[in-house]
């Protein structure tokens, strides 16, 4: 399983980083967390197979997170047709909003929706089971304050275990406990939303062989993790847009 940062600033985006997106990549398919970053642009830049994606996955309906999820969708409906993929969100009126933008855009020509791309909505629990890919969504509390939802997901595909936390609740930092319990071989954990003291000692007991922040404001917080890493029991690494890890 290779992860592959196409986006890793916090909710805006500075000269040398997208807004957050990541793409999972397996021998079976590839997937989309997020999609804050003009993802159709970044893949046709690593010239990448399109028909490789076989779902995108959104924690949350804050732009930083969504705001190059029409261009992609956009691009495979009319363009790329040889694209085929689910898109999972987590409240109905951003996958009612899609459709409207795409009959307000293309005015029924080309078609949408079509038997190509396939509008989900997130809840708790298994939500993907496809391609020697197992994707688990569990609740945050991000924006519990406006009674919505929000997502961190767990990709099991291949042997490993890769957790993507989404924005957490700032007060409790509310990534779940399996993670305290039972090893992942991968944890992408966001760091804008709590002082960064209080994410490296939420972590002394997380389970993970691997920590990758990345979300993270302002941007001295990677100092401050950084003179921890000593003390934690698993690696570290500091993904930038581009970067490529393997797990």
């Amino acid at each position: 399983m290779k992860i592959i940062f196409l986006g890793t600033s916090h909710g805006v985006q500075a000269a040398d980083r997208y807004c957050q997106s990541m793409l999972i990549e397996t021998e079976q398919g590839s997937y989309i967390i997020d999609a804050g970053a003009p993802v159709m642009d970044c893949l046709i830049r690593l010239s990448y197979d399109l028909k490789k994606i076989k779902g995108v996955f959104i924690s949350h309906l804050h732009s930083d997170h969504t705001d190059g999820l029409l261009g992609l969708i956009s691009l495979a409906n009319w363009y790329y047709k040889e694209m085929k993929f689910d898109v999972f969100m987590p409240e109905q009126g951003g996958i009612d909003g899609v459709g409207a933008y795409l009959s307000a855009v293309f005015k029924n020509s080309p078609n949408y929706p079509n038997d190509r791309i396939h509008m989900h909505l997130v809840e708790e629990g298994v939500i993907y089971e496809n391609n020697g890919m197992k994707i688990t969504a569990f609740p945050t509390g991000h924006m519990e304050h406006y009674q919505r939802p929000a997502y961190g997901y767990l990709l099991e595909a291949e042997g490993k275990r890769l957790y993507i936390s989404g924005d957490l609740n700032g007060a409790r930092i509310d990534y779940p406990e399996f993670l305290n319990e039972e090893p992942v071989d991968g944890f992408v954990v966001e760091c804008a939303h709590f002082p960064a003291e209080a994410l490296v000692e939420k972590l002394r007991s997380c389970k993970a062989k691997f920590v990758m922040p990345v979300h993270v404001w302002t941007l001295d917080k990677y100092d401050t993790i950084k003179s921890h890493a000593e003390e934690l029991p698993f690696g570290l690494a500091y993904p930038k847009d581009g970067d490529c890890f393997e797990i």
